[in-house]
């Protein structure tokens, strides 16, 4: 009796955690709700202010804005999108053959991998220090529509501009996330990263188009992919695939022989998170360098446990350092991991 008593009053202590796990999520799917609808009300009020010279709204502004508020509701339902022709041929053309140096960097650092062993393709950090071709991107007015209807219109870049370049032969990627800087606030949450892969080339399975797991930024934290539950994103060259950095995602392999898949990433985060100074500007990096260890570690100068604060993905110090040895300020092209 007193046995069956116990088991009873653990399936009882399970089922009230199963119900308090589900309230938790309802209340934090509801708070993202509203952030959802606030952001809709404000592509509708700006809306609103803008008028064609006969009175009524521009056309072009309206097409605009349907784009906009049909991706950030795919955006917050399915956690992607795919939107084709962002870039036509001839920008295309033009980014690749500018961005040419830095994908053969890619391909040299992959091909001194272990054949025997699972390789993937190398990223090339810092792009907007290397070079001018990825600013035409970065400043597309479509683009930077979309991104600000999924955040917000206060937003800046996170991990920045990064070339890749999956050559045959290229593992697939273990399923991620793009937020996991910020791991200590509760998911669900409102949108506070989104990456937009910019394919200079075809995106196929083949070739290893992006995996993504849809509707995988509305799960608990606990909740882990079913490999049925993983689809591959396929697309031409010139279109892009924006992500909500709570989304599972991943490069797939490359199977091909002969097709490379070359991407530009561009990575966003919401404005405010970051310091109310910018302390990196606001004190001459001279300074910084004779400053006490403490003191240039509150000034940012350090890398914080979840990964935040590196510079090319090396030690920022380090980073600073190798920067001096360089001739200082535009150094930065020479000082990537890709040329140690």
């Amino acid at each position: 009796m007193e046995s069956t008593a116990i088991s009873r009053g653990r399936t009882g202590d399970a089922q009230s955690m199963n119900e308090r796990e589900q309230d938790e999520l309802d209340v934090r799917l509801a708070d993202r709700d509203r952030e959802y609808q606030r952001r809709i009300a404000s592509l509708d009020k700006a809306a609103s202010g803008i008028s064609s010279e006969s009175g009524g709204v521009d056309m072009r502004f309206a097409q605009l804005l349907a784009l906009v508020k049909a991706v950030v509701a795919q955006m917050h339902t399915q956690g992607y999108v795919i939107i084709p022709n962002l870039l036509d041929l001839t920008q295309v053309e033009r980014v690749r053959d500018a961005m040419a140096p830095l994908f053969a960097t890619t391909r040299r650092m992959f091909e001194k991998l272990d054949p025997q062993k699972p390789r993937h393709t190398f990223h090339i950090q810092n792009v907007l220090a290397k070079s001018r071709a990825a600013d035409e991107v970065a400043i597309n007015p479509l683009l930077r529509a979309i991104v600000g209807g999924i955040l917000g219109q206060d937003f800046i870049l996170h991990a920045g501009a990064v070339a890749m370049s999956p050559d045959p032969g290229c593992s697939s990627q273990e399923l991620h996330r793009d937020d996991g800087s910020y791991a200590l606030l509760p998911r669900p949450r409102l949108p506070l990263v989104v990456t937009a892969a910019i394919a200079l080339d075809d995106f196929t399975k083949e070739n290893g188009g992006t995996q993504i797991v849809p509707g995988s930024c509305c799960w608990p934290a606990s909740r882990r992919p079913e490999p049925e539950e993983v689809i591959q994103c396929e697309m031409s060259a010139g279109s892009v695939l924006l992500w909500d950095g709570a989304v599972f995602h991943g490069g797939g392999g490359n199977i091909t022989k002969d097709q490379t898949r070359r991407t530009l990433t561009l990575n966003y985060t919401r404005g405010w998170l970051r310091t109310q100074y910018n302390q990196f500007l606001s004190i001459p990096r001279e300074l910084v360098m004779s400053m006490p260890p403490e003191l240039q570690a509150d000034l940012g100068y350090h890398v914080s446990a979840r990964g935040l604060g590196t510079c090319d993905n090396q030690d920022p110090l380090a980073y600073l350092r190798k920067m001096f040895l360089n001739g200082g300020d535009g150094a930065q092209p020479m000082l990537g991991e890709e040329m140690d």
